[in-house]
């Protein structure tokens, strides 16, 4: 059913629901929380410039193998020595982001770039907790009384303020015919619209894009990166078996590569059968009906709000073998080739699905298979009375335990 809303009846279901929380953060200028016609503009051009810079292709790749190599440095630096990986997963997921926007990478133990991510996270924490809920229920009463919305809109803005400065750099350094990044793409489409009746791009709607960008490019995918180091831990055969893949498809001299995947089916379904496991996947962002409509006897009114509940399909006995299991077996034939399911709803779907799709997908799997060419993970205390998808939930309530990295 989902799935029909979402695909079948795509333009009735491609709108934004207004949420006092992310209006406040995004002053309605992003991407996925636009609701003006202009959103698909804005998608249009935000798709065309990953492309132009590379998504998809060789040199997207090869960027993200360099941020593999200083991810595996850093890990290597511990020593086996038992670590929490969600900082340095995080890093190393932003420092590509960085890398599309602003044309550089930062320091994992930069403080700045650190202080930024946990901006990003708090951000996602107040779209999801209690307080969220109360501040969208009375948003002109909770601006007035103190609490921990309060520090985390004040942390946003001092992240939109960096961006900002970011945007000014750029502006003093642009070449119209040499764009080095995203921002100077925007800018160049910001000036060939200045005589427009139509006004789309302004420099506030590029720092409330950037931030989106961040927003929804840098969480999500370092969670399920974290998630598949843990499960591997937890499971030494899995990992084993990853391990043995990418030893007889890559070796030891280079780095996996994109060319690599089709050839390591089982590396891509231990990942994909993460994403199912990831309970809670609510869209972080509800969407709304755009116009009228009945929809399985159902009358709906324009402007109803509608919120995905994906974990009803990833879930699903009539779609799954093993729902309540982790079984990468999920994803692959009879021959033990990858195949593709059609429940697998890990980045949404229609009009409104997760546009850095393919970015977030060239993440996972190199960084996962770069990580585990070098090193065996162990978790730290034993969690033999824990399945996986508990596991996995402890460590979305920050309760998971730490690991170890042990060279091969």
């Amino acid at each position: 059913m989902i799935k029909e809303a979402l695909i079948d009846h795509a333009e009735e279901f491609s709108g934004r629901n207004i949420v006092p929380t992310i209006e406040r953060i995004f002053h309605n200028q992003g991407l996925a929380t636009n609701d003006e016609r202009n959103w698909k503009e804005r998608r249009h051009f935000m798709l065309s410039t990953l492309r132009n810079f590379g998504m998809g292709k060789k040199q997207m790749s090869e960027r993200v193998q360099e941020e593999a190599l200083c991810l595996m440095e850093e890990v290597g630096s511990i020593q086996g020595q038992p670590f929490e990986p969600k900082r340095k997963c995080t890093s190393a997921v932003s420092n590509v982001i960085c890398a599309v926007v602003f044309g550089n990478r930062f320091d994992y133990q930069d403080q700045t770039f650190i202080e930024n991510q946990k901006t990003v996270e708090s951000l996602l924490k107040l779209c999801s907790n209690f307080t969220g809920m109360v501040y969208n229920s009375f948003p002109r009463t909770m601006e007035y009384l103190p609490g921990q919305h309060t520090k985390t809109f004040a942390d946003i803005e001092k992240l939109c303020d960096f961006i900002h400065e970011k945007v000014v750099l750029h502006q003093k350094t642009l070449d119209i015919q040499e764009p080095r990044d995203f921002i100077d793409c925007f800018l160049i489409k910001l000036e060939k619209e200045q005589n427009s009746s139509k006004i789309i791009y302004t420099p506030e709607s590029l720092v409330r894009f950037v931030l989106e960008m961040f927003f929804a490019g840098t969480v999500s995918t370092s969670n399920v990166l974290v998630s598949s180091l843990l499960v591997v831990a937890k499971l030494p055969h899995i990992q084993a078996k990853v391990q043995q893949e990418i030893t007889e498809v890559v070796g030891t001299n280079r780095i996996p590569s994109m060319e690599d995947r089709l050839k390591m089916p089982f590396t891509n379904a231990v990942i994909h059968e993460v994403q199912r496991c990831w309970k809670d996947s609510l869209e972080t962002f509800p969407r709304a009906t755009t116009c009228d409509i009945k929809f399985h006897g159902y009358n709906i009114p324009k402007y109803t709000a509608v919120v995905p509940v994906l974990p009803s399909v990833h879930f699903d006995p009539l779609q799954w073998e093993t729902p309540e299991k982790f079984n990468p077996d999920h994803f692959l034939d009879e021959k033990g080739q990858f195949r593709k399911r059609d429940a697998f709803m890990a980045f949404s779907a229609g009009k409104r699905s997760c546009p850095g799709e393919a970015l977030a997908r060239m993440e996972l799997f190199l960084f996962f298979s770069a990580l585990l060419q070098k090193f065996t993970f162990y978790l730290d205390v034993d969690t033999k009375d824990m399945d996986v998808i508990s596991l996995i939930t402890d460590f979305k309530n920050n309760k998971s335990p730490l690991l170890r990295a042990i060279k091969c």
